[in-house]
């Protein structure tokens, strides 16, 4: 009986599974190295994956582009979630749910509310630019991108962070301190190490995240911006359509991510053992 209910019990996740993630994923994988025409086997999409300036820029953009953005969730969400000490448990818990507001948010709405602030005709430009003299900000760069999407990032980092330094067992600091141990000695050797699983953890979300943004950056910038995502979307629309190679540049974006996620989640593994 208890073997039908554990079936049962798992039989919608096993179902969502299959739909969703591993047939998406066999789909690609196979229709990467099929000819759209003749159905036989090839090597012409992936190749061009490694040919074709557009697609190797749009990988090294990604990574970049990536990596620029979980550095700035990784240094403001770690300092607000050090901040987050200096409040008692009623005053965290508030600054958690309005952190938790801008991830149940469209990043077409996003994209929108950064454009009535930021963009050419925006609030802040209106100021800055025509009222103060002082500059005219570009929201449609690759650093207005970054920015707009730190609206997601640092409040999803900040929450992990903000958990991490909550759990800190706060006698091993004090301990450290008792010996003796400098506040530089402190965070060297007893906060840094202790955080850093989940400091890697919150990286790795935030990566996964960055690889695949589409929306927020398509209704910003259009086809502007090289990224994999806005390449495999040209390769499914009616004005560049080519399933086959937007199948491979899928594969390289999956493939790109779980190495980098595979790294980082060793990593996290080894030093919470080590913890």
């Amino acid at each position: 009986m208890k073997r039908i209910h554990l079936i049962l019990f798992l039989s919608p996740m096993v179902v969502f599974l299959l739909m969703f993630i591993i047939y998406p994923y066999i789909y690609i994988i196979i229709h990467a190295f099929m000819d759209d025409f003749t159905g036989r086997f090839t090597l012409r999409y992936v190749k061009n994956l490694f040919e074709k300036w557009a697609f190797t820029n749009a990988w090294r953009n990604s990574l970049m582009f990536s990596s620029l953005s979980t550095g700035i969730a990784a240094i403001f969400g770690s300092i607000i979630g050090w901040i987050s000490t200096k409040f008692d448990d009623r005053k965290r818990g508030i600054i958690s749910s309005l952190f938790s507001i801008p991830m149940t948010l469209s990043g077409l709405v996003v994209a929108f509310a950064f454009i009535v602030l930021l963009g050419r005709n925006g609030i802040f430009n209106i100021i800055f630019r025509d009222f103060l003299k002082l500059f005219h900000f570009d929201l449609y760069s690759w650093t207005g991108l970054a920015i707009t999407y730190a609206f997601f990032n640092i409040p999803l980092f900040s929450l992990t962070m903000i958990a991490a330094f909550r759990n800190l067992n706060t006698s091993l600091v004090e301990a450290a301190r008792n010996l003796g141990a400098n506040i530089f000695q402190v965070w060297r050797y007893v906060i840094i190490p202790v955080l850093a699983p989940s400091f890697l953890a919150a990286t790795s979300i935030v990566f996964a995240g960055m690889m695949g943004a589409f929306g927020t950056a398509l209704a910003l910038t259009g086809m502007a911006k090289n990224l994999l995502s806005i390449q495999i979307y040209s390769h499914v629309s009616e004005s560049n359509y080519n399933i086959p190679q937007a199948d491979a540049l899928a594969l390289l974006l999956g493939v790109t991510t779980a190495t980098i996620l595979l790294v980082l989640n060793t990593l996290e593994r080894r030093l919470r053992i080590k913890e």
